[in-house]
């Protein structure tokens, strides 16, 4: 078996399991899924020295801190969803405008889907939630498209070399 068919296989299984880690993340209540962001703000008071109830000498309560923990992990899980399923397409050589916009669909329906389980954890959908996930659905095509750039102009000049 040949590394690129090799790296095929990892990225499938990575693939499908951010999708599985997403979608348990939305099968959690609200309450479990904020004392999971309550974790990571744990992590972070210490450089705002922030107590909840409180504002930070940077303008922010523990509230809003833990709000944008939550959404940026939005943003982190679908850039890494989008970036993997854009690497497996870049591997099968697909390479052109088609792709990139399969790529952003997919992930639309798996963001779709991720709000419509949290409609029956009765943690409530979030229209706003799509929007951001979109937006590292955006950052996630843009790094593949770079890299994947790089890597082809590498590739082609070491063949021309050779």
């Amino acid at each position: 078996m040949n590394t690129a068919k090799k790296l095929l296989i990892f990225l499938y299984i990575t693939f499908t399991l951010s999708m599985i880690f997403v979608w348990g993340q939305s099968c959690i209540n609200k309450q479990d899924s904020r004392n999971s962001s309550d974790m990571v703000v744990e992590m972070i008071k210490p450089i705002d020295e922030l107590e909840p109830g409180y504002r930070s000498e940077n303008g922010w309560t523990y509230d809003e801190l833990s709000t944008y923990v939550r959404k940026a992990a939005h943003v982190i899980e679908y850039a890494g969803l989008s970036f993997q399923l854009m690497c497996i397409f870049l591997l099968k050589r697909k390479r052109n405008l088609t792709w990139y916009v399969n790529c952003a669909f997919i992930i639309m329906l798996i963001a779709l889907i991720d709000e419509t389980i949290q409609i029956f954890s009765n943690r409530g959908s979030e229209i706003g939630d799509i929007w951001i996930d979109m937006a590292g659905n955006v950052l996630g095509i843009g790094a593949a498209f770079i890299i994947g750039t790089i890597v082809i102009k590498k590739q082609a000049k070491k063949a021309k070399l050779a």
